[in-house]
C-alpha cells in the first residue's frame, strides 16, 4: 500500500471484520492455488503430448475457466490489500483535505459500478437458470454456473469499496 492511500491497512478487530478478513484471505489463497494447479496441469499436458500419450482431455477449456475463476477470486483480495494499480497524479496534485474527498468519491463510484455489474450478472445468471440453458463443450454443465463467481466477486468488491468509504467517513481511533 503506498503512502497516498487514505484507507488504513485492514486489521481484523471485531468478529465480523475477522470473518471478512478470512473471506478475503481465502479468496487470495484460492486464486493462488488455482493458478498453481493450472500451471501443473499445463506442464503435464505438454509432457503427455510430447511423450506420445496425447492431450489430457479438457485441459484447454478447464484452464480457461480456472484462470477466469482465479481472476475473479483475486480481485477482491487485491483491492482489500490496496495492491491494485493506481494512477494518482490528480490525487498528488490536490491538497490533503481534498485528497480525502477524491478518495471518497472514487470508492463510492467503485461501489456503484461494481453493484451495477453484479446486478447485471445476477439478472443474466437468473435468466439462464430459468431457461435451463447448458454449456456443451469439453464439459457439460448448466450455463448459470458461470455467473456464480463473477456475481460473488462483484458483491465482495462492492462491500470492499463501501468498507473503504466507511473508513474514510468515520473518525479513526487513536
Amino acid at each position: 500500500m503506498n503512502d497516498t492511500t487514505l484507507v488504513d491497512k485492514p486489521v481484523a478487530r471485531s468478529p465480523l471484520s475477522k470473518a471478512y478478513h478470512y473471506v478475503m484471505q481465502t479468496c487470495g489463497l484460492a486464486a493462488g492455488i488455482i493458478i498453481g494447479i493450472v500451471s501443473i496441469v499445463i506442464v503435464l499436458n505438454v509432457l503427455s503430448r510430447n511423450l506420445g500419450f496425447g492431450s489430457i482431455y479438457g485441459t484447454v477449456e478447464g484452464s480457461e475457466y480456472a484462470i477466469a475463476a482465479a481472476t475473479f477470486l483475486a480481485a477482491p483480495w487485491v483491492l482489500y490489500h490496496g495492491a491494485h494499480v493506481r494512477v494518482d497524479l490528480l490525487q498528488q496534485a490536490l491538497p490533503k483535505a481534498y485528497r480525502r474527498y477524491l478518495e471518497m468519491g472514487i470508492n463510492l463510484l467503485g461501489a456503484l459500478v461494481c453493484l451495477g455489474f453484479g446486478h447485471y450478472l445476477l439478472i443474466t445468471g437468473s435468466d439462464y437458470l430459468s431457461r435451463g440453458s447448458m454449456v456443451y463443450k469439453s464439459f457439460v454443465f448448466p450455463e448459470w454456473w458461470t455467473f456464480i463467481l463473477p456475481t460473488s466477486c462483484f458483491a465482495l468488491l462492492t462491500l470492499e469499496f463501501l468498507r473503504r468509504l466507511w473508513c474514510l467517513i468515520t473518525p479513526r481511533e487513536s
